[in-house]
């Protein structure tokens, strides 16, 4: 144990510097938190538009001991920002946070930990969620900490391309602005315009603008991520997301393909045949560019398809250069007379307060730290919320990165050694490149990410032990949408009860037919998966991800054990026949892995043909927002 406790500085009230505060509290650490900006919420209450609204819903979106009782709701910001005031009332941790207090430099000292320097002042924006008043005594001050957690995430500062031109534009009267800077599609009525960037801030300002603009021409150099709906059917679209689902091999990545397009297709809109364009729209874009859960980051919005199919607007290619208002595109393309271009072209990786170039360097792959959180050689600094999920949220990644930290912080865990640290480095950037490879510096492969976080921290759930001791929870737990609270189940933290309680409210999402065939194509999968775990066959990229494989290599191994009691009973027909269903299936798993980057073709493998079989998903209490 510690003699004396550590000081901790934490930079950020976001999400990441929330949840690090009351880590840190519920292990009897006390911090101080400074928030540049005078309210917490980080980039929601910073540079939000009033009619943004979360990508993820409220299925999964909450602090794990912190659940949502509604939990079939994409919020509107101001709704997330209360839920966040909330979850600070509730672990009583607003007294560490010193607002309106910007970080501007952080010094490594050489006999340990970390000169910080504070200018405290009104920073404020003037953003629509801020303080019209605000009385702020400026000044400037440092303090020495043991401990520095940066958690301000991601996004610092606008990454805005430097476009051959843009000048001219400008001059002749075009508005040149930043998705940051974006605040109201009212701003833009009447206007031509034109949206470049198809990430999620860029496709739902396509959206909007699309209602009211003159005309919207989306630009963009590869296509957008995965096309996700916010809600298809009377469902949120990520009710879906099981824990079933995202352990499968990831390459298997062609049946998620063909599977997601066949769905897509199938959805029919009687009564709106735009809804069932934009669909189709979106199963195109995501086939042509083999985009899926298992091969790119997710773009939870449906912008893009609903502006193009409901309000006409128009998809170009790559900007080339401006020439006055006209903006030429690389598709060799043009549009004249543009009123304004907005630019959704993402945040710099960058951390401000660090001025030693080197250490910046260190720092801008944040794949190549230990849990995208720590360098090998610097274990007083934490990175938090520097990981991007390709699916599922953000918070829980977040979340599980405070936990992490804080058991290393009050002594209670201790970082592996060094080599330990490299190895897992390495597994991940091979992980990673092997699956993800187009996604962003940040991106995580969310079950990968988070099971290996909840292994050192020692609150990874048991599914062998829950298959056996409570059934009825392993149920939603592997196939109902996955849910933050499973990692409270045991451990540091853990609150079971609560728990199994948020558990079991698990909504099922409701197409029955399509629910059926696709957990068993998801079960045989990993069923196939056991197979390969338990006799060592195959390539480690055809192993299950995740708590789950256990369960499956115990399946296995019954199945298994079946066939050999069937021979020693001389049943010899049974035995054969299920040691050739066995076989095949695994053939066939195989078979759409050996696949690689090519589009299978379907009509070639069973698996595919049970892949969202040809029904049609029909507008059954239908909510209005995709």
């Amino acid at each position: 144990m510690q003699d004396k406790k550590p000081t901790v500085c934490v930079v950020g009230a976001g999400i990441a510097g929330l949840a690090t505060s009351k880590e840190l509290k519920d292990v009897g650490i006390s911090c101080d938190l400074y928030e540049m900006m005078p309210v917490i919420g980080g980039v929601f209450a910073h540079y939000g538009w009033k009619e943004g609204k979360l990508t993820s819903s409220t299925c999964f979106t909450w602090f794990s001991d912190f659940p949502i009782e509604d939990r079939q709701k994409h919020l509107a910001w101001p709704e997330w920002l209360a839920y966040l005031a909330k979850y600070v009332e509730h672990n009583g941790t607003k007294d560490c946070f010193n607002f309106n207090c910007k970080v501007v430099e952080t010094k490594k000292v050489a006999t340990g930990g970390w000169d910080v320097t504070v200018h405290r002042k009104n920073w404020s924006n003037g953003h629509w969620t801020h303080p019209e008043k605000i009385d702020v005594v400026e000044e400037t001050f440092t303090k020495h900490y043991d401990y520095l957690v940066m958690g301000s995430g991601l996004h610092h500062g606008p990454s805005m391309p430097e476009w051959e031109g843009a000048c001219s534009f400008k001059k002749a009267g075009g508005t040149l602005i930043h998705s940051a800077e974006f605040r109201k599609a009212e701003d833009f009525a009447g206007k031509n315009v034109v949206v470049v960037g198809t990430g999620e801030s860029g496709s739902d300002i396509a959206w909007l603008c699309s209602k009211v603009a003159k005309k919207v021409h989306i630009s963009y150099r590869n296509g957008p991520g995965t096309l996700f709906p916010h809600n298809i059917n009377g469902n949120t679209a990520d009710i879906r997301d099981s824990r079933l689902t995202y352990s499968m091999p990831r390459t298997v990545w062609p049946l998620l393909l063909e599977g997601q397009k066949r769905f897509f297709n199938n959805i029919q809109h009687e009564d709106n045949k735009a809804r069932q364009k934009a669909f189709k729209f979106a199963a195109d874009q995501n086939y042509k560019n083999k985009n899926c859960i298992f091969t790119i980051n997710a773009c939870k919005s449906f912008g893009i398809p609903k502006a193009v199919c409901f309000n006409d607007a128009e998809v170009k290619g790559q900007v080339c250069h401006f020439e006055g208002k006209t903006v030429y595109f690389k598709d060799g393309s043009k549009v004249e007379d543009v009123d304004a271009v907005i630019a959704a072209t993402g945040f710099k990786i960058d951390i401000p307060a660090i001025k030693d170039m080197e250490l910046k360097k260190k720092y801008a792959h944040p794949r190549y730290l230990w849990k995208n959180m720590v360098a090998v050689d610097e274990k007083e600094f934490f990175l938090v919320g520097f990981c991007r999920p390709h699916q599922i949220n953000l918070i829980t990644c977040c979340e599980m990165q405070a936990r992490a930290l804080s058991q290393i912080i009050s002594g209670k865990k201790s970082f592996p050694t060094d080599c330990e640290m490299k190895a897992d480095i390495e597994k991940t950037v091979e992980h990673m490149a092997h699956t993800f490879s187009r996604g962003y510096k940040g991106l995580v492969d969310f079950i990968f990410f988070n099971d290996g976080l909840a292994k050192f921290i020692g609150c990874e759930p048991n599914y062998v032990k829950t298959f056996f001791t409570d059934p009825m929870m392993w149920y939603p737990m592997t196939f109902g949408a996955f849910q933050p609270s499973q990692y409270r189940l045991s451990g540091p933290g853990a609150n079971p009860k609560q728990a199994r309680d948020a558990i079991m409210k698990t909504p099922y999402y409701k197409w029955r037919k399509e629910r059926m065939s696709r957990d068993l194509n998801c079960f045989l999968v990993n069923f196939a998966g056991g197979f390969f775990d338990l006799f060592g066959i195959g390539s480690k990229h055809l192993r299950m991800q995740g708590q789950l494989r256990p369960v499956f290599k115990m399946f296995a191994m019954w199945y298994v054990t079946a066939v050999l009691g069937l021979v020693a009973f001389e049943q010899y027909w049974p035995a054969g026949a299920m040691s050739f269903g066995a076989f095949q299936l695994c053939k066939f798993v195989g078979g759409i892995s050996a696949s690689d980057r090519e589009n299978p073709d379907p009509t070639k493998n069973f698996l595919m043909n049970m892949s969202h079989p040809s029904f049609a998903y029909t507008k059954k209490d239908e909510k209005k927002e995709m």
